[in-house]
Formats: structure tokens, sequence, C-alpha cells
């Protein structure tokens, strides 16, 4: 008769390189590891990439001064604003509705208090003026607007600089 066999460490009944438990959950715990460091990695390079010029988040030049007439209203699809120029001067108002962020479009034949063109909310009716000024509606204040330079009688508008306000200051508009 044989007397009791001494168990080996790192053996599975004798028989050494068999699967532990205590291996597969380190493995695993390695494996979890490498991935929150390939997470970060991926995070870095993505935030430190540049930024394809032109597009929303960053700078993007809007024309001349001089193509602008009081009055007018452009809408730029890349940069998610509309440009109007005032008799105050510019102001870049981003497309998003404060109240749901649903896009507002300029709408030239809404009328309301005898004016016609107003920029509206399709999604719940916020009715805004052309200085992104809340008129009537759910929202509960104006659109906000983008940061704008004028350089050599461009006008570059920052839409990687969304400002909120509370109301409609005449200061707010770039002069050119």
């Amino acid at each position: 008769m044989r007397g009791p066999e001494m168990a080996v460490a790192g053996t599975v009944n004798g028989v050494a390189g068999a699967e532990t438990r205590r291996g597969a959950l380190a493995a695993s715990g390695w494996m979890l590891m490498a991935l929150m460091g390939l997470q970060a990695a991926v995070a870095f390079v993505v935030y430190f990439w540049p930024r394809k010029t032109g597009a929303f988040g960053s700078v993007i030049s809007a024309g001349k001064v001089s193509d602008y007439k009081v009055g007018d209203i452009k809408y730029f699809v890349e940069g998610k604003f509309y440009l109007v120029r005032l008799e105050e001067g510019f102001i870049a108002l981003y497309q998003k509705c404060p109240h749901l962020g649903c896009v507002v479009p300029w709408q030239k034949d809404y009328v309301y208090q005898d004016k016609t063109g107003w920029f509206r909310c399709p999604c719940h009716g916020s009715t805004y003026s052309l200085q992104g000024q809340i008129v009537f509606g759910p929202a509960p204040r104006p659109l906000d607007y983008m940061k704008i330079q004028i350089k050599g009688g461009s006008v570059q508008v920052n839409t990687g600089l969304i400002m909120k306000r509370d109301e409609w200051v005449p200061s707010q508009a770039v002069s050119a």
C-alpha cells in the first residue's frame, strides 16, 4: 500500500503545466490591464491628433467682411453655425437649440409680430431673433455663440470656443 501523495505546487493532480484557477485569474487580470493600457493609448492619440482645418472644432474662415451687408445670414454646415451681419457687427450663432439640442434653422419666411425671418426650432417651437435672443418657446436662454476675429479683412470663426449667455448684449457682436 502506498502512502498519501504530497501535492506539488504548480501541478494539478500531479501533472505539471496544467492550467490552474489561479493561473487563469492571473492571465485574465493581465489581459484586462493590457486592454486598459490600449484604451489609454488610443485616447491619447485621438486627443492630440491634429484636427482637420475648416471643420467643427477648428477656426473657419467665413470670407471677407466686404462680402456681407447688414442683415445677411450665411449657414456654415461644416462649422455648425450661422454667421449674421448685424448693425453692431458680426455674430456666429451655434446651430444647437439650448432647450434639447435640436438644429435650429433660419426661416426667412416665418412671420411673427409683423416681422419676417426668425431662427425657429423645429422640435418645440423656440424662436430666436437675428441676434439669437429667445423671443418665445421653451428654450431657457438665447442661442450660444462662437468667438470671432477679423484678420486682414477676413472673418475667422473659432468653432472650438462656444460661449453661453443669458441675454443678447451688443458687445457680443464683433465690429468690422
